[in-house]
């Protein structure tokens, strides 16, 4: 009797189909292509891409990824302090938009290695920006301006100035695609420091659950919540809301200063990082209400964080550091 062997492919079939993928919140550092001052990061699916621009350098305020690991500098449209990215699927495109510059406020590209300027609505001071698919549109918000603190596009050419719901400093923007509604958050105002809107024309002011300094917002089309981090308050730096209009104060894992927020379909949780505190600058959430504190893989001031579903891995850039001004955190197998 002949016993078959078994063939290389099939031998690493099986080692495949045993390996285990687990998540354990380990954070490591990653060498960013410069030491600049990096405020947010993004990640194109197509490109299979992390795109992060920064507020510092000379000629290279973009950088690039297909890993998280090893990063490589790219030239940006202009030396201009860039605040924020986006995707957009549908165009094929990044999009950033920055708090500085002169006609050249955005700048968009369908690799992430050439960068074009396009003509913002204004010269304003744009903190943040996002994608709407059933829209197809972007939508940018900013901190300053008279009356025109919102812009939208739908090409990422042309931009358009609209009225926000109030003059507050606005910060950061999101889409839920499930309540069809753009949700804005601010770090000024008086019991309006939330805004919405279904159609990024018309925005309507909403009651914040406190008058704290919101910096960031990320949606969750798993747990149907909009959650909002602080960068101050006393146990109450998280807010949530399931509708956009009522929110709820949350007690984060701790009083740091927290800047950014996303969430992870695939571990159904979110994650947010702070610039400060001691070994525990980032906190984690499965349900939006209870958080707990994560080890960074260093104690950097740590600005923007996003998930890529592609790679498994949650990525966070910083503003400071030596080297290290890049984190992640993945699937590890076993």
């Amino acid at each position: 009797m002949t016993l078959a062997i078994p063939t290389r492919r099939a031998i690493l079939l099986r080692r495949q189909a045993s390996t285990v993928l687990t998540y354990n919140h380990l954070w490591i550092s990653r060498t960013s292509a410069a030491d600049n001052s990096w405020r947010a990061i993004a990640w194109s699916p197509s490109l299979g891409m992390f795109a992060a621009v920064s507020d510092s350098g000379t000629g290279n305020r973009v950088m690039t990824s297909s890993d998280g690991i090893t990063w490589t500098s790219r030239t940006s449209a202009a030396d201009n302090n860039w605040q924020s990215i986006t995707w957009s699927p549908s165009l094929g495109m990044f999009a950033a938009v920055s708090d500085t510059g002169i006609g050249n406020r955005v700048m968009t590209s369908s690799d992430g290695i050439t960068w074009t300027s396009r003509t913002s609505a204004a010269d304003t001071a744009w903190q943040s920006i996002a994608w709407s698919p059933s829209l197809g549109m972007f939508a940018a918000v900013s901190d300053s301006g008279g009356g025109i603190r919102v812009m939208t596009s739908s090409d990422g050419i042309t931009w358009t100035g609209r009225t926000a719901a109030s003059n507050n400093a606005w910060q950061s923007i999101t889409w839920s695609p499930e309540l069809g509604m753009f949700a804005v958050v601010s770090d000024g105002g008086i019991g309006n420091r939330v805004m919405t809107s279904s159609d990024g024309i018309t925005w309507t002011g909403r009651t914040a659950a406190a008058n704290n300094l919101w910096q960031s917002i990320a949606w969750s089309p798993e747990l149907g919540m909009f959650a909002a981090v602080s960068s101050d308050g006393t146990g109450n730096r998280v807010m949530t809301s399931s509708d956009g209009i009522t929110w709820t104060s949350r007690t984060s894992a701790a009083d740091n200063s927290w800047t950014g927020i996303t969430w992870s379909p695939s571990l159904g949780m979110f994650a947010a990082v702070s610039i400060t505190g001691i070994g525990n600058r980032v906190m984690t959430s499965s349900d939006g209400i209870t958080w707990t504190s994560r080890t960074s893989a260093a104690d950097n001031p740590w600005t923007g964080i996003t998930w890529s579903p592609g790679l498994g891995m949650f990525a966070a850039v910083s503003r400071g550091g030596v080297g290290n001004r890049v984190m992640t955190s993945g699937y590890q197998t076993s």
